[in-house]
């Protein structure tokens, strides 16, 4: 693919996350101080039953805490990509941002803010066809307690 063609290319989950991914990540606490690594596994598989993408993402973190999202993407009534999870609470909110696909959504954090329904604002920016970068920061009542930086790279089955 020659760049002038990849440039003009938006993040499209749907497509992205369809079979394996693998990356790493970084956590960073309110101060920007590295908290935790993880390293992050993801399966996708089409439904035609449902018209969905459905996809698990586990993250394995170096402190031993071990986490499974299953998400679903499929297309919402206006034909834009939508998302849902069982641990977020409501319904997310997605839409694109000229290249990046945005995602925001309510679940409880991981310890030791796992009582409290933080808010998760993602973004996701195609860096190369085959590699996205994620961007999520964590915010309560507006302020931002922590962010991840990671990347998902597609695996060649």
């Amino acid at each position: 693919m020659n760049r002038a063609a990849f440039d003009d290319l938006a993040f499209r989950p749907d497509h992205f996350f369809l079979g394996p991914t693998k990356g790493w990540g970084l956590v960073r606490d309110v101060f920007g101080r590295l908290i935790d690594r993880c390293e992050i596994v993801t399966e996708g598989r089409w439904d035609h039953n449902y018209g969905a993408l459905h996809f698990d993402e586990t993250f394995t973190y170096d402190s031993g805490w071990v986490e499974t999202l299953n998400w679903v993407f499929a297309p919402d009534a206006r034909g834009r990509m939508s998302a849902s999870e069982p641990s977020v609470v409501g319904a997310p909110t997605t839409w694109t941002e000229g290249r990046d696909y945005r995602l925001q959504f309510r679940r409880t954090g991981a310890p030791p803010v796992d009582k409290v329904a933080l808010l998760y604002d993602v973004t996701f920016t195609l860096f190369q066809p085959h590699m996205v970068l994620k961007s999520a920061k964590l915010k309560w009542f507006g302020l931002t307690v922590g962010s991840m930086t990671a990347y998902h790279r597609r695996v060649r089955e």
